[in-house]
């Protein structure tokens, strides 16, 4: 199945760091609701071609540590809250 090209730009490679940055337009940014904090797959296919897609929630790992992190504060900290809810719903 081919997709239909909705919209192209061409963009500069520049470096940053040790890598090497495309910036995302703005008005592509915005259709696909992408932002600073946003994750996206890029995948290089067999015909040397990239794309770049946007990660579904779904998709976004949950043992980043940061995550798990937060989690076993947020567990630690409302640890009685969470018990009191879990046996009113009992």
């Amino acid at each position: 199945m081919k997709n239909n090209i909705k919209n192209i730009e061409e963009q500069k490679v520049v470096a940053m760091g040790g890598s090497l940055v495309v910036t995302i337009p703005s008005k592509m940014a915005e259709q696909l609701k992408l932002t600073k904090e946003s994750k996206v797959k890029i995948e290089m296919l067999d015909d040397d071609k990239l794309t770049i897609v946007k990660a579904e929630p779904s998709e976004l790992t949950t043992t980043d540590p940061k995550f798990l992190a937060a989690a076993q504060r947020a567990k630690d900290k409302y640890a009685e809250t969470l018990k009191m809810l879990k046996e009113s719903d009992e």
